[in-house]
């Protein structure tokens, strides 16, 4: 139950920082959370999903990997679904999980929220946001760059 608190908890901040008006979730059905009105949320199993064609793209994606359907899962299947999730059909991702997933959700670019890693409880929140993925370099701009218009009046 902690962790729906948590869950509920985030998705008010991913509303304050973008909308939401439609998410998907798989591993726990979400579609009956009283958490907006506006929010159309649909629901599917990890086999459903895999199947799926792409047909739309939602705002939020959320995946609890530490449920009875999901724990079953090998690392394969895991980080299939969530490249699916993450390439296509998601904007943002928000996945729920224990801490053996650590090392394969870090690999594929989901950056760590929460970790309530307890005797009692192994739960950890993770997040994967195109817009905050990677931070632009100082580098990177045109002041390093060559300059075609100096290349006489300079000596490299």
């Amino acid at each position: 139950m902690a962790e729906q608190n948590v869950i509920t908890l985030r998705l008010d901040d991913f509303v304050q920082e973008q909308p939401i008006q439609t998410a998907i979730c798989i591993g726990q059905d979400l579609t009956q959370v009283k958490f907006n009105q506006s929010v159309q949320w649909q629901y599917f199993t990890v086999s459903d999903f895999l199947n799926l064609p792409f047909q739309q793209r939602y705002d939020l994606a959320i995946v609890r990997l530490d449920t009875q359907e999901t724990c079953a899962l090998n690392d394969q299947v895991t980080a299939q679904l969530l490249v699916k999730l993450r390439d296509l059909f998601a904007r943002r991702l928000l996945v729920v999980s224990g801490h053996q997933n650590a090392k394969l959700l870090r690999s594929l670019g989901l950056t760590q929220l929460l970790d309530q890693g307890t005797p009692t409880a192994d739960c950890s929140l993770w997040q994967f946001n195109i817009l905050t993925y990677k931070h632009v370099p100082d580098w990177f701009n045109s002041k390093f760059w060559a300059n075609p218009e100096n290349w006489d009046k300079f000596r490299w």
